[in-house]
């Protein structure tokens, strides 16, 4: 059996200079962040086909797509954050070289995604009854519900695919669920516009169509990941390793998942209550919104896969005893994502409406969205260094403090703000992101100094490069 890199010195940690430390720790991040960045562009391009797709099916149909996207992050972010330990304890076990411990998670963790997916599939569903009390635009909300509930059946498959990603990423095999959410985004690519528009003998199903396409994509890829897991001879001698007890993993799993799972949906659960407060304009700055977020989560892919690679970097060095090699690997993650949401910012601020009708939107979506794209270009670069904090802390299982952040910046600080901005000061959709990037802002600095503290002043063991 391979050893972990935290065992064999692999994870590629720097020498004693402060340069070589620093280009050391971004190779050790990159060349796992890299294959997680490449799968998450996946995802986000899956809700670029959507858009595309519903696009000449006029705003109504693209402000649905955006209102359910809004609502569907939360249960997403939710069920990742709630997961999130399968793959941070994973990466601790693979870092003490420890194959019964991780395939014990792996054991576990299947467990606990088929519960959660089943819980997320069963509440979004009940939600749609809240949407006439949400204000949301008539035209809207007529044309929603088919999409909106094989939106949600598809949370469980998510569930399970999530949870097979992250064992996966822990053991330094993230290029497998890499392959399989091409594939899984290729099904959905195919099947998109034929099931909306119909052809070969089948009838057009319109958005509802673009709703079984990503339950059905979602579906092979879950399948997909289980049986990779089982068949490959290196995942195999990790995840289904002999002797594996799940019931101690499964308990600890919740115990650490319920304040991560919170968390997540405390920030996501902000999002979407300000993509409802873009609602209250029309279903013209819904479609804008939506054209804006599609854009801008391929963009933050980066700072989600590196938070992604850190908080596994950090899991494994504590997995190998290795604290003092923490830090350094997040000043590396920070540096790294603050050049690329600068470089993102300002091209949002400069090429929106250019972005826009590349989407086929129509020129009141387009005008919308050169204002928005502004807005949301001033608040990227706090809501990477955000993120990838947040993605270290739960590297070191510190996810408590973290989510108190949360419900102070978001909540108590974020949503106020984007309200005023948008209303009082009559900024419209534009201020419901201005107001936003004030509480990430906050948060970006309180995250980056609670990480600091954490790490501070531990030194890293000397490793052989």
């Amino acid at each position: 059996m391979s050893s972990s890199p935290a065992a064999a010195g692999g994870m590629g940690v720097p020498t004693a200079a402060a340069g070589g430390r620093l280009l050391g720790d971004l190779r050790s991040l990159f060349g796992l962040a890299v294959p997680i960045v490449v799968g998450l562009i996946c995802s986000a391009l899956a809700g670029v086909v959507t858009s595309a797709v519903a696009a000449p099916l006029g705003p109504a149909a693209l402000g649905a797509v955006s209102l359910t996207a809004s609502v569907e992050l939360v249960f997403v972010a939710a069920l990742y954050g709630f997961l999130s330990p399968v793959g941070v304890l994973a990466a601790q076990a693979y870092g003490a070289a420890d194959a019964v411990a991780v395939a014990a998670q792996r054991a576990a963790g299947w467990r606990l995604a088929a519960t959660a997916g089943a819980g997320a599939v069963a509440l979004m569903a009940a939600s749609i009854a809240l949407l006439p009390w949400a204000g949301q635009p008539a035209n809207v909300l007529d044309v929603l519900a088919p999409y909106w509930l094989w939106t949600a059946a598809s949370l469980l498959p998510l569930a399970l695919l999530f949870a097979y990603k992250q064992l996966f990423d822990a053991i330094d095999r993230p290029w497998i669920a890499v392959t399989v959410m091409v594939a899984s985004v290729a099904v959905h690519a195919v099947l998109s516009p034929w099931l909306v528009r119909g052809g070969a003998g089948l009838a057009p199903r319109g958005l509802a169509g673009a709703g079984i396409a990503g339950l059905l994509a979602n579906l092979c890829g879950a399948v997909a990941m289980a049986w990779l897991a089982r068949r490959m001879p290196g995942p195999r001698q990790w995840l289904h390793a002999s002797e594996a007890s799940w019931p101690a993993a499964l308990r600890l799993q919740r115990t650490e998942g319920v304040p991560m799972g919170l968390q997540y949906l405390l920030e996501t659960g902000a999002n979407a209550v300000a993509g409802l407060f873009v609602g209250v304009f029309g279903a013209v700055a819904l479609a804008a919104n939506q054209v804006t977020m599609s854009v801008t989560m391929t963009l933050y892919m980066l700072p989600l896969g590196m938070a992604a690679a850190v908080g596994i970097r950090m899991a494994q060095a504590v997995g190998a005893s290795d604290r003092g090699a923490c830090w350094p690997l997040g000043k590396a993650a920070l540096l790294a994502v603050t050049a690329w949401m600068t470089l993102a910012s300002i091209g949002l601020a400069l090429f929106g409406a250019e972005i826009a009708r590349l989407f086929g939107a129509d020129d009141a979506v387009v005008a919308v969205v050169a204002l928005i794209g502004v807005a949301v270009g001033v608040m990227q670069v706090a809501d990477g260094v955000q993120s990838v904090s947040l993605g270290a802390l739960r590297g070191l299982l510190d996810s408590r403090w973290p989510t108190r952040v949360s419900l102070a910046c978001y909540w108590g600080l974020a949503l106020p703000s984007a309200w005023a901005l948008s209303h009082t000061a009559d900024l419209g959709p534009a201020g419901v992101w201005l107001g936003f990037g004030a509480g990430l802002l906050v948060a970006a600095v309180a995250l980056t100094l609670r990480l600091r503290r954490l790490t501070r002043g531990v030194v890293a063991q000397p490793r052989p490069l």
